[in-house]
């Protein structure tokens, strides 16, 4: 769930990360636990003045199951470049309603009148699924990234140097793995791969100077 809502009578120390779930329930189970972030609250560039940010998703919860049934043929083969059209079928967004419910209760252990906020003029509200991965993101079955083989950890994962001379990756699919916190940790190490010590040193002063960097 992606929205830009309107930040006026939101509290001043709004966290950016949540983790919302039910203690009562297995984290496994099936759309229990909901990560939650804010960046506009700690960069409210990000967004236009009196906007936040907000993206929320179930972590590693959702049954493809559910969506594959209305892929073409019925069964993910891996293939996303032949158009269908199950974006625009009633099941399909009958599906997304139902899926979403989880989010937004979600939100607002948060933000009690999200769905208020989400609704004024101006406001953004768009709605992914495993499916939207899938087909935008090229991405088998709608992962955000892969797991290590079997029997490693994320240590196993590849860093920031390729075989090519001068290419360098970062995202879901290198160390330290999926995640925003994890994303954005692959760019800053792809980052200081490629300045120098002393750079890097600088820059951190730098930061430090404007108040960035405690």
């Amino acid at each position: 769930l992606h929205l830009g809502i309107p930040a006026d009578g939101l509290p001043d120390d709004l966290d950016c990360h949540h983790s919302v779930l039910d203690m009562e329930d297995d984290i496994t189970a099936e759309q229990n636990l909901v990560i939650v972030s804010i960046p506009t609250v700690f960069d409210p560039s990000l967004a236009p003045e009196g906007w936040h940010v907000v993206h929320a998703y179930t972590a590693a919860s959702e049954d493809f199951g559910d969506w594959e049934r209305l892929i073409d043929r019925g069964f993910d083969n891996g293939k996303t470049d032949k158009a269908n059209d199950y974006q625009r079928s009633a099941e399909y967004k009958a599906l997304k309603d139902e899926k979403a419910e989880a989010l937004w209760i979600a939100l607002e252990r948060i933000i009690p009148d999200i769905r208020e906020r989400a609704a004024r003029k101006g406001s953004v509200v768009e709605v992914g699924t495993p499916l939207t991965h899938r087909r935008f993101n090229r991405r088998f079955r709608g992962t955000y990234g892969p797991a290590p083989s079997a029997g490693k950890d994320v240590w196993s994962l590849n860093g920031a140097k390729t075989p090519v001379d001068g290419l360098l990756a970062c995202g879901d699919c290198c160390f330290p793995g999926i995640g925003l916190p994890g994303v954005a940790a692959s760019g800053t190490i792809a980052a200081n791969t490629l300045a120098e010590p002393s750079a890097q040193r600088m820059l951190m002063a730098e930061l430090r100077t404007k108040g960035a960097l405690q």
